[in-house]
């Protein structure tokens, strides 16, 4: 498009001093690296695949009776017929493989791996671990469970190959047996595997005498070459200072064999115990007759790295529940971490955990909260944090929870594609309530695709849903939300309603854009209700409280919503626009800023700055990859979008005088 098309802006009318304003706004949050953005391995999508021999991508379905509402993006590419094949090419040398699938419910499947036109392998895809029907299957945790939609339709095999595949060379998946579904696979080049340190005493059997290994080194670092260690008890840890130390989460692995409630995983009860790269597995096969992969009590010292586990109760379960060890924990760290494929929660910090950082992780298809922070038993939480997470596809409760306590923080956080909420913040569970001092702060998080009308009950969740209970005193208190992004919410984007209790309180939200909502509208709606589905604020059941918001940004709003923000059930709730709410006038603009307008937008970005030169753009995604930049000196630059996926980006723009950042939303 020409340059001259862009004549100079005149402002005076108020019809585009308003054009302005929200434009401004759409694109004014300053935007970080979210997520696990740093993780070892790059996804190569199954719908994004070259595609042969009849392999075929299923329609985009957000309706629950799909095995596609669970799937990356809600979709998956099933490979029917003999030979049908998935290929792409690669963009960095890889040896390790994970590979997301479902085979339907007590079948298996088998898939060839080649590199090219070389066979490298076959694997069995089992359904072994999945296919949850949780309404009849005796677990107390799911008494009165109304929906029967099955979860945990999908599972994870992982493989290493035995030489890496290059840069730009060609992996092939290509089915030989069942009906498996793809959904996408992550390539990473491993590390080679660690030797022992120095001052670490080395294990040499077969896993059947490791606890009579540990209890006999304790205080000292234990090694575990490469291997495989069969295991049919909880490894307890009961010496302060231990260390359990692997060759690698590709190398070392400890198979729980037990099947009993509470008879395997890692089980801290002393002070400063550490744990690092393994790969933990068990044979169990449900949330009932099984245990947490980590338990237990961490101090100033113990750390959680580089530590793979999949199929147990839970990843991770921190809290006491046995005598003579440190009474609560406190100020350890959980880093480059992945709980997957567990039938509750990936992580809960609980009974009084303080000060714990959990960072760099990723969570994936959980079966309860990714990441939880409860105030059980009347232990409060206090002062931990989530950040820099990845939290997906988790199929019961939230990818992000806080059920009470004071001062905690999540920040820089990716949640997407679960099929309840996003966010959870209730007290709905037994235990110390929400102090009425200090502030939780949630802050620079994109959720995306979250929420949904029917959840396991078949009530409606928003993808960011508050609610206030009886449980755990009767408020929900000092809660703030800034910069957040909410990007195709299946349901409501926010929900705040009084369940039971009084309500909430100092609740704030600053700087939200809420992009596209209702998206599996009609789907999910097992009761046939006519409620109003889509908005991009819900308050219902008039609660007591108050609550502020500045910068609120609405774009896309779906379902049968008639209005952003449906407030008539607030009833006494407060809420208002704080007068110290800050937005960027006109003035602002012409003398700081660039207009970037259409925002959102599907075919182009037009950048344009009043006073002075455009010196260069640079457009990265949230990974950090630059997918476009201009060096282009000029007033007005125009960017053809159509070939951009949908999602967020963001722009740095340098101007003569200054540099500054943009959010960008591509519809």
């Amino acid at each position: 498009m020409n340059d001259s098309y862009f004549l100079p802006l005149v402002i005076k009318n108020n019809y585009y001093r308003l054009l302005l304003l929200l434009t401004i706004l759409s694109s004014s949050h300053l935007f970080a690296q979210r997520g696990y953005y740093d993780a070892p391995y790059k996804r190569y999508e199954a719908d994004a695949a070259m595609l042969t021999n009849d392999a075929a991508v299923t329609s985009k379905s957000f309706a629950q009776a799909d095995l596609q509402s669970e799937a990356s993006n809600q979709q998956c590419v099933t490979l029917a017929t003999n030979n049908a094949t998935l290929e792409w090419t690669i963009q960095e040398t890889a040896d390790g493989i994970v590979i997301r699938y479902s085979v339907p419910d007590g079948q298996e499947a088998a898939i060839g791996i080649y590199e090219g036109t070389t066979k490298i392998t076959s694997l069995v895809l089992t359904a072994t671990w999945s296919w949850e029907s949780l309404w009849n299957n005796g677990n107390p945790n799911n008494v009165g469970i109304t929906n029967k939609n099955a979860k945990m339709r999908f599972d994870e095999v992982r493989y290493k190959l035995p030489k890496a595949i290059p840069a730009l060379g060609t992996l092939k998946i290509v089915r030989e047996s069942g009906t498996p579904n793809i959904d996408f696979v992550e390539l990473e080049s491993i590390p080679v595997a660690i030797t022992p340190p120095l001052d670490a005493i080395t294990y040499s059997g077969n896993g059947s005498d490791l606890q009579s290994f540990i209890d006999a080194n304790g205080g000292k670092k234990i090694f575990l070459p490469a291997g495989i260690y069969a295991v049919n008890r909880e490894l307890y840890f009961g010496n302060n200072n231990t260390s359990l130390l692997g060759a690698g989460m590709w190398y070392t692995q400890i198979n729980f064999t037990n099947r009993s409630s509470n008879n395997g995983g890692l089980r801290a009860n002393a002070t400063d115990i550490s744990f690092a790269d393994l790969y933990l597995t068990t044979h169990s096969t449900s949330r009932s007759n099984s245990y947490k992969a980590i338990n237990g009590v961490f101090t100033t010292n113990s750390s959680i790295t580089n530590i793979w586990a999949e199929h147990f109760e839970c990843g991770a379960w921190i809290a006491q529940y046995n005598s003579g060890g440190p009474a609560t924990a406190t100020s350890f760290t959980v880093s480059n971490c992945r709980f997957r494929n567990n039938y509750a929660d990936g992580i809960n910090l609980c009974k009084g955990t303080s000060n714990a950082i959990v960072e760099h992780c990723n969570f994936r298809n959980n079966g309860d909260d990714d990441q939880a922070i409860w105030s059980a038993n009347g232990l409060e939480c206090s002062n931990n944090t989530f950040r820099y997470n990845t939290s997906e596809n988790c199929w019961r409760a939230a990818g992000l929870a806080i059920y009470g306590g004071k001062n905690n923080k999540a920040y820089n956080l990716i949640i997407k594609d679960n099929l309840e909420a996003g966010i959870r913040i209730s007290n709905n569970f037994d235990g110390v309530g929400f102090n009425a001092l200090g502030t939780h702060e949630i802050h620079d998080i994109t959720i995306t695709a979250c929420g949904t009308f029917n959840d396991l009950y078949n009530n409606p969740v928003a993808a960011i849903d508050i609610f206030s209970a009886a449980n755990a005193g009767t408020q929900v208190k000092n809660i703030s939300f800034s910069n957040m992004d909410i990007i195709d919410s299946k349901n409501d984007a926010i929900a705040i309603q009084k369940k039971a209790g009084d309500g909430i309180y100092a609740l704030s939200f600053e700087n939200i854009t809420s992009n596209g909502t209702g998206k599996e509208y009609p789907n999910n709606n097992a009761g046939n209700s006519n409620w109003g589905r889509g908005y991009h604020v819900l308050i219902a059941s008039a609660p007591n409280g108050n609550g502020t918001y500045c910068n609120m940004v609405y774009s896309n709003r779906g379902g049968n919503a008639t209005t952003d923000e449906n407030t008539t059930g607030k009833g006494t709730f407060s809420w208002t626009k704080p007068s110290s709410c800050s937005e960027l006038g006109v003035e602002d603009f012409n003398s700081k800023s660039v207009l970037i307008y259409p925002n959102p937008s599907r075919n182009n970005w037009n950048f344009y700055s009043a006073n002075e030169d455009i010196n260069s753009i640079q457009l990265v995604d949230l990974s950090g990859k630059i997918v476009w930049s201009s060096l282009r000196v000029s007033k007005t630059i125009s960017m053809d979008t159509t070939s951009l996926p949908s999602g967020i980006y963001v722009a740095k723009i340098t101007t003569e005088s200054t540099t500054k950042t943009y959010k960008l939303v591509k519809k």
